[in-house]
């Protein structure tokens, strides 16, 4: 069995990763504003991962016999998307809370908690594509990926004992996009490309995503740099 530490598991990805765990047999912790998953195997920390001593009571165990205990920083925010002059303070600050803060934080209470534990480890940060090139309006969410990209990188070299990932999971199907798509074209003027992604049936789900991250999961060895795009995971 795995042990896994999901954030975000109201929606979207985090949900979608969470129900397959449990449905394969593994535990679940899930981390977000809003409770929605019930099962035997699955516990539940309501949190607000913008706000710091939100995590104060946060821990990690890893009990006899697991194959391996999981950290996922999933939970994400689109931001304000404006252009730079226009933006909202508070939701800069939020924005890079929920993109950066709150991984770095997670991924320091893991390696803490679990620092003299035998079991296999595994960090996963979910980036983006918009880590690694401009969008317009986007500067917030481009810049936080990027970050989290590079997070990662120096993760990776700080602790070789972890596998450390930074996944891109594509275009999926989530309230994310649903929100990139009421998006203002003014404000964002490359909506149209989205709207015609979803009428064009050309977004991943989010079940095949979880898939995808529990067969890397799972494979360790298979898939071994930091940077991975799931396009890369072929089912």
């Amino acid at each position: 069995m795995i042990k896994f530490f999901i954030t975000g598991t109201s929606s979207g990805i985090g949900k979608a990763l969470a129900e397959r765990a449990l449905a394969e047999g593994h535990s679940v912790t899930g981390f977000s504003r809003r409770h929605v998953i019930e099962h035997p195997n699955y516990k539940h920390i309501t949190i607000d991962l913008a706000d710091l001593k939100a995590y104060h009571n946060i821990g990690f165990e890893c009990s006899k016999n697991l194959e391996a205990i999981v950290l996922v920083n999933n939970a994400g925010t689109l931001g304000h998307v404006k252009p730079v002059a226009k933006l909202d303070p508070d939701r800069i600050d939020s924005s890079y809370r929920i993109n950066i803060m709150a991984p770095t934080v997670m991924s320091h209470l893991f390696l803490e908690n679990l620092a003299k534990s035998p079991c296999p480890k595994v960090i996963i940060n979910i980036s983006s594509g918009a880590g690694s090139y401009p969008i317009k309006g986007w500067s917030t969410y481009c810049a936080s990926k990027a970050a989290i990209d590079m997070f990662s990188e120096v993760l990776a070299i700080d602790h070789p004992e972890v596998r450390s990932y930074a996944i891109s999971p594509g275009i999926v199907d989530t309230e994310m996009q649903g929100e990139i798509r009421r998006l203002a074209k003014s404000d964002f003027p490359d909506v149209d490309r989205f709207v015609e992604y979803k009428r064009k049936d050309e977004l991943a789900s989010a079940d095949t995503v979880a898939a995808k991250l529990i067969k890397v999961i799972q494979n360790p060895e298979a898939y071994k740099e930091v940077r991975l795009s799931l396009r890369n995971v072929v089912l």
